[in-house]
């Protein structure tokens, strides 16, 4: 059944993009089987006329206003001529259905069929015999009508059938338009996703790798004498940090290669340890850091959240290490509410001189805002009024599903 099908399908595709050629084949066959026919029934004159009639079906639905003129001048030049109808008439009839079928215009429709019917009142009482000459004639007027007005019929239905096929295949384009367009934003929204975490990670990772290295050049410069253990213990924390930055960017590319990865609960916890990894990092960068943190944030709540706070506090600390001073201490604390976590980072530093954070897509507190708008979460950032800075994040537990 399914192969019958698409054959059929395949035969409807090959004849639609064929018109001419399907016309032109039909004409002919018609001619061979109506047209030579009608010699028995009108000899010369009638194959004259049957020809007239049935070739000019290879372009019918290419000029069909032409040729319904063309039929309705050769049907009375036939009246006219013969007083007996042809086999070549049934091209007359498939005039009206190409009419009905493929003309969008409702004034030639009508006029197709009021010729139609004409035609067939006409052909009534010229093809009538004796002894009931007027019942005869009324006989096969009415016969033609019907004949002719369920021709003209059929062809509408089958125009509405087209009208609807072209409108659902207009409207599957646009879905697949749509679609496709849907992709296209999936696909860029992954992108700058991507390029946020990995500028948190590289800018986090760079910094203590920065700070690092400014104090083991200060200290090979002044200290007396250059004590080795300092030296390892600074080569070994940039050592570490470059290899942590290097396995969340891999991370975040094996996301992007298999999206499903995201979303596989074995490998998308957060824990109260990851956080102290990251504080342990930026205390090795020199940097004092308190941490009070609940650990219900971690245990009782979705991973989303879990690394969002993780994300808050790892850009919240890279701009301490950043911008808040040589002598500035960092203070976290993670706090879970019934309904929400709250996050807060504040430092005793010196800040930025204008007291605004870095802004654009991707980079610093926008990106914090970017990520935490996904789970309902928001951000506020700020000088605070005893001096330093401060960031807080409120990010609802119930929150709308999230990508990692």
């Amino acid at each position: 059944m399914e192969q019958s099908t698409a054959l059929a399908a395949r035969v409807d595709h090959w004849a639609r993009v064929r018109p001419l050629l399907v016309d032109g084949l039909l004409a002919g066959l018609i001619w061979l089987v109506f047209g030579l026919l009608s010699v028995l029934v009108g000899g010369l004159t009638g194959l004259v006329v049957a020809s007239a009639t049935i070739l000019p079906l290879a372009v019918r639905r290419r000029w069909p206003t032409a040729v319904l003129a063309w039929s309705v001048a050769i049907f009375v030049i036939q009246l006219g001529v013969l007083p007996i109808p042809l086999p070549g008439n049934i091209a007359q009839a498939l005039v009206i259905f190409t009419v009905a079928a493929h003309v969008a215009s409702l004034p030639v429709r009508l006029c197709a069929l009021g010729t139609a019917l004409a035609g067939s009142l006409a052909a009534g009482f010229r093809w009538s015999t004796e002894p009931e000459y007027t019942r005869n004639a009324l006989v096969i007027a009415a016969f033609l009508a019907i004949f002719a007005g369920l021709i003209w019929l059929i062809g509408n239905v089958v125009r509405g059938r087209e009208t609807n096929t072209r409108a659902l295949r207009e409207a599957y384009a646009k879905l697949a338009e749509s679609q496709r367009q849907r992709e296209r934003f999936l696909a860029q929204r992954e992108r700058v996703a991507a390029a946020r975490e990995i500028h948190d990670i590289v800018a986090h990772s760079l910094t203590v790798v920065i700070v690092q290295a400014d104090g083991a050049e200060y200290a090979a410069e002044h200290a007396q004498p250059w004590d080795r253990t300092d030296a390892r213990t600074v080569l070994a924390t940039i050592a570490r940090t470059a290899r942590t930055a290097l396995s969340e960017v891999r991370d975040v590319i094996d996301v992007l290669r298999d999206p499903e990865a995201a979303d596989d609960p074995a490998g998308s916890s957060v824990g109260l340890a990851d956080l102290g990894q990251l504080v342990a990092a930026v205390r090795a960068a020199g940097l004092p850091v308190e941490v009070h943190a609940d650990p219900a944030v971690f245990e009782e709540t979705p991973a989303a959240v879990g690394f969002a706070v993780l994300r808050v506090v790892r850009e919240a600390l890279t701009n301490v290490l950043k911008h808040a001073g040589a002598q500035a201490t960092a203070r976290v604390v993670v706090e879970r509410e019934p309904a929400a976590v709250r996050v807060h980072v504040e430092d005793d530093g010196v800040g930025r001189d204008d007291g605004v954070a870095p802004a654009g897509p991707g980079h610093g507190l926008a990106g914090m805002r970017e990520r935490l708008r996904a789970l309902d979460g928001v951000v506020l950032a700020g000088p605070r009024p005893s001096g330093g800075f401060g960031v807080e994040a409120t990010i609802p537990v119930a929150a709308r599903s999230a990508r990692r």
